[in-house]
């Protein structure tokens, strides 16, 4: 007997991750008969005025199918599934960083030491950031992060909880206005959301980066970036080189004025450039964002070369 499986997502959030997972599934059995998604901007097609179609709008055969700020997966089913929820009973939404030393190895290094946290709890991440000047004028930067307290059964609620996001923020002129770079693109990816990119060179206007979901949440990252370039008129052109990946993202706003919902520009255009952020999953009305789209809780080492070039 024929059987049909259903699966959508909140039709105001980020789109679902995992969708290979669930092809797999559509194509495991000879009995299923079909499938649904539904999206708007992630999944919905553009139609002849320039407008969205999607769901009743658009005709199609029934054996189709197919971090940071949280995302309303992230937000999961009440107590269930709830991600975001649990970051914020632990603190992972109130990092503070603290530094603990600077040394100078030598006339051409500087290692700044630190901590991140959120007050009043243990856990967190000691970090060291290695800053070399090469000959060519060219800063390479090193970043280590090691954990420390108890991520796992806390004091608080005996919660375990995972990073959402690992990496560096930086804040730059506000005149900045376009990114060049090679990697995946065109559109947003994450590490359960990629299958829909290409490997390329693309260039767009910093504003176009973000995804404007009807409800304000983490948007607009591109994983296995191997190249960067920020460029605005009268500045010299940023440039990172990636060894080998970075995921980034840039705004005009904090993560914190995301999640927030102020979208207002900060005069600031600010650069996120990551070892990794965790997948978006489906758990606003699906199952707990599976393990390998987590970043586990581990040491980090991470490293990038920075240029400015007029």
């Amino acid at each position: 007997m024929p059987f049909l499986l259903c699966e959508y997502a909140h039709a105001m959030g980020n789109g679902p991750g995992s969708l290979s997972d669930y092809q797999a599934i559509l194509e495991s059995s000879e009995r299923f008969c079909g499938a649904f998604v539904w999206e708007w901007i992630d999944h919905g097609l553009t139609g002849s005025d320039g407008g969205f179609l999607h769901g009743g709008d658009i005709d199609y055969e029934p054996n189709g199918g197919a971090g940071r700020a949280p995302t309303d997966n992230d937000r999961g089913q009440g107590t269930r599934n709830a991600l975001a929820a649990d970051g914020k009973a632990v603190g992972l939404d109130r990092f503070l960083h603290r530094s603990g030393g600077i040394e100078r190895p030598d006339d051409r290094t500087l290692v700044v030491r630190g901590r991140s946290g959120p007050a009043t709890r243990s856990l967190g991440f000691r970090t060291a950031y290695t800053y070399r000047w090469q000959d060519d004028g060219t800063l390479h930067l090193t970043i280590e992060a090691d954990p420390v307290g108890d991520w796992h059964d806390t004091a608080y609620g005996h919660l375990s909880v995972t990073p959402p996001r690992m990496g560096a923020r930086f804040a730059l002129p506000g005149g900045y206005t376009d990114a060049t770079w090679f990697g995946l693109a065109p559109g947003e990816t994450y590490a359960d959301s990629r299958a829909a990119a290409r490997v390329g060179r693309f260039s767009r206007p910093i504003d176009a980066l973000q995804t404007p979901y009807v409800v304000p949440q983490e948007n607009g990252n591109h994983i296995e970036t191997r190249w960067l370039e920020l460029s605005g008129p009268g500045l010299a052109t940023l440039r990172v080189d990636a060894e080998p990946y970075l995921d980034f993202t840039a705004r005009r706003w904090r993560s914190e004025a995301l999640q927030a919902a102020d979208l207002r520009d900060s005069g600031r255009v600010w650069l996120n450039l990551d070892h990794g952020r965790q997948g978006l999953g489906s758990a606003s009305c699906g199952p707990a964002l599976p393990e390998r789209y987590r970043l586990a809780v581990r040491p980090y080492r991470w490293s990038m070369m920075l240029t400015l070039a007029d």
